[in-house]
Formats: C-alpha cells, structure tokens, sequence
C-alpha cells in the first residue's frame, strides 16, 4: 500500500511556484532529506522519497 501526505504551500502569488527558498524536505516517514530546491510546483506537482517510496503531494494555497 502507498503512503501520501500534503505539503502546504502558502503564498501571495499566483501559481506556479519556484521553490527557490529552501534546499530540501524531510520525508515524513522515513526522515530522508528530498532535494526540492529550485522546483516548479503546481497543484498536480508531487516527489517521491527514493528511500521510502512515500508521495508528498504539493497543495498550494493563495491567502
């Protein structure tokens, strides 16, 4: 069985995004770090941890 989880992006802009403000994420089940830096998310963006196989999928919120 596959595992997911959601990570909030939150942000004044409009999509897409380029994630030039952080190198990396932690995997929430494994505690890998997943390189991210400089990415372009959107809402269908996900990564997956090489080590776990875990999905993180992006949700990006407007506020």
């Amino acid at each position: 069985m596959e595992s997911y989880s959601t990570q909030e992006i939150l942000s004044v802009y409009t999509p897409p995004y380029k994630l030039n403000f952080t190198d990396y994420i932690n995997c929430p089940i494994c505690e890998i770090e997943i390189d991210i830096f400089n990415i372009i998310v959107d809402e269908n963006t996900f990564i997956r941890c090489e080590d776990c196989e875990h999905t993180i999928q992006f949700k990006l919120v407007k506020f």
